[in-house]
């Protein structure tokens, strides 16, 4: 995966993504529920409603997905394991041939029972024979399915069983890379167990998706975590636990920065709130220094002049310094001659 944006609709679930799974790699894919963890292992195995550019692969690829379904419910279980090397084609075929040599008549139908049945047993040993069959049935004992149940149709099974038909189909098939969506779903200790193991022994590349922590523990060498908050894939060439000390760190030091930005942005806000109320009174005190410069305009041309004025005012000021003749103080109604004493409010003139 090479620059790739990965896309669900409209919605970029990553951007600019460059990885390798090199054989050996045994990488778990992490990340919060939702965050895409499943419909990421769906596009890299080409599945899936995503849509991504600048994924190349190369070799077999075996993906256990988390809504698995066998592909024909008639088949047995161990044919459906079988199949995953086209073994069960093998068998069936050899099968047929040892029944039409057993009842060839005449020397002529021998030879051509005897040719078909050398034919299909050599594909049989190509494909690794009895030695691939027994390994088919070590695998599905590991992966907890039990003898009794081989025989049966794989339609008969309960959802626990098919999804382990699953599991061992696609571990058996030897594949070059893994692709595992919670293959301990319905597994018990023991079989949980022995997948770690087979993990660990695994050659070829592997990304598993796991709420199985000792799961993950155990098995894997490389951690790539799914970030949708910032539509990135954080890789972690690391095993499991340090992984999560580097992340434990991460973790700290992202708390260290929210709580630095929370401050600078309290400090930004005191500091905003003190240079509006700094505005504020500058621009009052403009304000005020404009109506006195009117008011004092006012006053000059009220004492140029000629004729009679009546001036109402609460502005004592204004009243001394028009210097009036007489004066009319209210509410009582007394009028007398202006002696320069200062007046209430309410003076007229």
């Amino acid at each position: 995966m090479r620059g790739a944006d990965l896309r669900v609709g409209a919605r970029t679930l990553l951007s600019d993504v460059s990885f390798h799974i090199a054989p050996g790699d045994r990488i778990g894919l992490v990340g919060r529920n939702g965050a895409g963890k499943t419909t990421l292992l769906n596009t890299l195995a080409g599945a899936g409603a995503a849509s991504a550019a600048g994924i190349s692969r190369t070799g077999s690829l075996g993906h256990l997905a988390q809504d698995s379904r066998a592909a024909d419910p008639a088949v047995t279980v161990t044919d459906r394991i079988l199949s995953a090397r086209g073994l069960d084609r093998c068998v069936r075929t050899l099968r047929a041939a040892e029944q039409a040599l057993a009842s060839a008549g005449g020397p002529a139908a021998e030879r051509r029972a005897m040719a078909a049945y050398a034919h299909a047993e050599a594909d049989f040993h190509a494909r690794g024979g009895y030695a691939a069959e027994a390994e088919a049935a070590r695998v599905a004992a590991g992966v907890g399915l039990a003898a009794p149940v081989m025989d049966r149709p794989v339609g008969a099974l309960y959802g626990g069983q098919k999804r382990r038909v699953e599991l061992a189909r696609i571990l058996f098939a030897d594949h070059d890379a893994l692709l595992l969506d919670e293959p301990t779903n319905h597994l018990d200790a023991d079989s949980v167990a022995w997948l770690r193991g087979f993990l660990l022994s695994h050659r070829g590349g592997l990304v598993v998706v796991s709420h199985d922590l000792g799961l993950l523990a155990a098995t894997v060498n490389r951690v790539f975590h799914l970030d949708p908050a910032r539509t990135a894939l954080d890789v972690h060439n690391t095993p499991w636990d340090v992984y999560l000390t580097q992340r434990d760190a991460e973790e700290r030091r992202r708390a260290r920065e929210r709580a630095a930005a929370e401050r600078k942005a309290s400090v930004l806000h005191s500091q905003a709130d003190r240079t509006r109320a700094n505005v504020a009174i500058a621009v009052a005190a403009k304000n005020m220094a404009r109506r006195a410069d009117r008011m004092l305009e006012a006053l000059a041309a009220v004492d140029a002049y000629p004729g009679a004025m009546v001036m109402v005012t609460h502005d004592e000021g204004a009243v001394e310094a028009l210097r009036p003749d007489r004066v009319l103080v209210l509410p009582e109604g007394t009028e007398d001659l202006w002696s320069g004493e200062r007046l209430g409010l309410g003076a007229a003139v």
